[in-house]
C-alpha cells in the first residue's frame, strides 16, 4: 500500500481488513522520518504483505493503532551461518536482511551477554571483532580474528524493527588434543617386580579426548587377573603384580577427532634382584682343548658381573678372574638379561677347577657355578663326554635355576651325528675346540640314533666326579 493509498483510506474513512471487515479509522499524520505514519482509531486489520505494517494494541473496533506505509517491513533472506573452527584461526558470521530501511543490525553474543557491533560500528573492546556491510548483497558481517574457546557460543543478529526480528548462528571452537604434564604419570617409573602400578595420562582438548593405551613394542597388555590386550583405553592402567617382561615403554595416545593425535612415551622398569642360570655345571675336557663356559642372568637394576675361580688353597677362596693370552671373558646384554662367556684355551692341568659367575646389583646377588676337570686319557681319542643338563631352551631360561645336572659318558666315536634328547646336550672331545648345542623338545628323557651302536652310558647325580 503506497501512500496515495493510504491517504484515499483516510479521506474515505473506510480500511478494509483482511476477513473483508470495514472500519471508518479516525486517523492523524505522525511525524516519522522517511516514512508517511498514522495513528488510527477505530479499524480492525490490513495486509502486512501489502506493505502495510500495523502495530495494533487491539483487533476490535474502536483499538488504537499505528499503519505505516512506504515500505515493507524487514525480513532475513537467509539463515546465519554456524560456524565450527579450531582454534587460532578466523571465521565470519553473515546475517542478510531484506528492506532494512532506517533499522540498524546488532550483533550480540548471548553466552557472553555482550554487545559486540551495531551496524558497522564495534562496540566491544576485543580488537579481534569487527563488522563490514556489503550494500549490493544486503549482508551485515561479523568477523572475527585468532578464535579462541571463549568466543564459542551463540550469536545473535538482531534487528530493532517494530517487532524485533533475530536470528541466532552458533560457533564451535575446537581444540586438538594435548596431555597434561600435572595429572600424568612421569616419562620414567620404577617399580618392584610383584608390586602394582597405575599409570595415569591426562588429556585435554575440545571435545574431551579419548585416551588409548598401548605398548611401544606391539606385545600385549596384562592388567586386571592378567588379561591381555592389544590396547586398553581410559585415563589410566593399572598394571597388578608387575612381571619382569612388563618392562619397557608405554604410549598413552590422546585423540578427539581434532588433528593431530598426541602421544606420551612412559618408560617402565621393573626392578628386581639377579638371577643367574648355568646350562653346563660340570664340564670335562682333555689337555690341550678349549672350551668356552656359558652364563645366562636377569636382573634390574642392571647388575655387575665378572667370574672368579676357586683358588683351592687352603683358604678355598674365589679370585676375580681377570684376562690373559688363554683366557678371556665376553658378555652381550638386551634389556634385563645378560649372557656372559669364559673362554679358556689350550686346557692346562692348572686350569681344573671350579669356576663361577656372579651378578650383583642394589637388591642382590646371585651366582652359578662350572667345575671343569680333566678327562681320561684313554677317553682322548674316540671319546665324548657329554654334559646333560634338564632346563629350558636358553632363550627362555626358568624363573629358578635348575640344580640338577647328569653326566653321560659314550664310546661314541665324534660324528657330526646328534643326540636326539629333551633338553640342552653340551659334549667336548680332544679334536673339539668349540661348545656344542642342540634344543628340542622339553622331554626328560635322553636316547641316542639308531645307528650310534655299541652305546655305553654312565649317569651320575651332580657334584659327583667321573672316575
Amino acid at each position: 500500500m503506497d501512500f496515495e493509498t493510504l491517504n484515499k483510506l483516510k479521506s474515505s474513512g473506510t480500511v478494509v481488513g483482511l476477513g473483508n471487515e470495514t472500519a471508518r479509522p479516525a486517523c492523524k499524520k505522525c511525524g516519522y522520518p522517511g516514512h508517511l505514519t498514522f495513528q488510527c482509531r477505530n479499524f480492525l486489520s490490513t495486509n502486512p504483505a501489502s506493505g502495510v505494517v500495523l502495530d495494533v494494541s487491539s483487533t476490535r473496533a474502536g483499538g488504537i493503532g499505528t499503519i505505516v506505509a512506504g515500505e515493507p517491513a524487514p525480513v532475513f533472506l537467509e539463515p546465519v551461518n554456524n560456524v565450527t573452527v579450531v582454534i587460532g584461526r578466523d571465521i565470519s558470521l553473515t546475517c542478510a536482511v531484506d528492506h532494512l530501511g532506517p533499522n540498524k543490525v546488532a550483533w550480540i553474543h548471548l553466552d557472553r551477554h555482550m554487545i559486540v557491533a551495531i551496524h558497522q560500528h564495534l562496540v566491544t573492546r576485543i580488537p579481534r571483532y569487527s563488522a563490514t556491510h556489503d550494500a549490493h548483497r544486503n549482508t551485515w558481517t561479523l568477523n572475527l580474528r585468532g578464535a579462541q574457546p571463549e568466543d564459542a557460543g551463540r550469536y545473535l543478529c538482531q534487528v530493532n524493527s517494530n517487532p524485533m526480528i533475530t536470528q541466532v548462528g552458533i560457533v564451535d571452537v575446537v581444540v586438538p588434543p594435548a596431555i597434561v604434564d600435572a595429572g600424568s604419570s612421569a616419562s620414567h617409573i620404577t617399580v618392584r617386580e610383584g608390586l602394582s602400578l597405575t599409570l595415569t595420562c591426562r588429556g585435554d582438548g575440545v571435545p574431551a579426548p579419548k585416551v588409548t593405551w598401548r605398548r611401544e613394542d606391539g606385545r600385549p597388555i596384562f592388567f586386571g587377573d592378567k588379561k591381555k590386550e592389544a590396547s586398553i583405553e581410559g585415563d589410566s592402567l593399572t598394571l597388578n603384580k608387575i612381571g619382569r617382561t612388563e618392562s619397557g615403554a608405554y604410549l598413552c595416545i590422546a585423540s578427539n577427532g581434532v588433528p593431530p593425535s598426541v602421544s606420551k612415551r612412559i618408560w617402565v622398569d621393573v626392578e628386581f634382584p639377579p638371577m643367574v642360570w648355568v646350562p653346563a655345571q660340570i664340564v670335562g675336557l682333555p689337555l690341550g682343548g678349549s672350551v668356552t663356559f656359558d652364563c645366562f642372568t636377569e636382573a634390574q637394576p642392571k647388575a655387575i658381573t665378572y667370574w672368579t675361580r676357586m683358588t683351592g688353597g687352603p683358604s678355598d677362596s674365589d679370585v676375580v678372574l681377570l684376562p690373559s693370552r688363554r683366557i678371556h671373558a665376553d658378555s652381550t646384554s638386551s634389556g634385563y638379561r645378560t649372557h656372559m662367556n669364559l673362554t679358556i684355551q689350550s686346557f692346562e692341568v692348572k686350569d681344573i677347577g671350579t669356576y663361577r659367575c656372579v651378578a650383583k646389583n642394589s637388591l642382590g646377588e646371585a651366582e652359578g657355578s662350572v667345575q671343569l676337570m680333566e678327562t681320561e686319557p684313554e677317553h682322548s681319542n674316540n671319546e665324548m663326554i657329554v654334559d646333560v643338563e634338564f632346563a629350558k631352551d636358553v632363550q627362555s631360561p626358568p624363573t629358578t635355576p635348575q640344580k640338577t645336572t647328569i653326566l653321560a659318558r659314550s664310546t661314541v666315536k665324534p660324528s657330526t651325528s646328534t643326540w636326539q634328547q629333551g633338553n640342552r646336550v653340551q659334549f667336548i672331545s680332544n679334536n673339539s675346540h668349540s661348545t656344542g648345542r642342540q634344543s628340542t623338545t622339553r622331554n626328560s628323557g635322553l636316547s641316542l640314533l639308531p645307528r650310534w651302536p655299541d652305546v655305553m652310558i654312565l649317569l651320575a647325580v651332580t657334584k659327583l666326579l667321573l672316575l
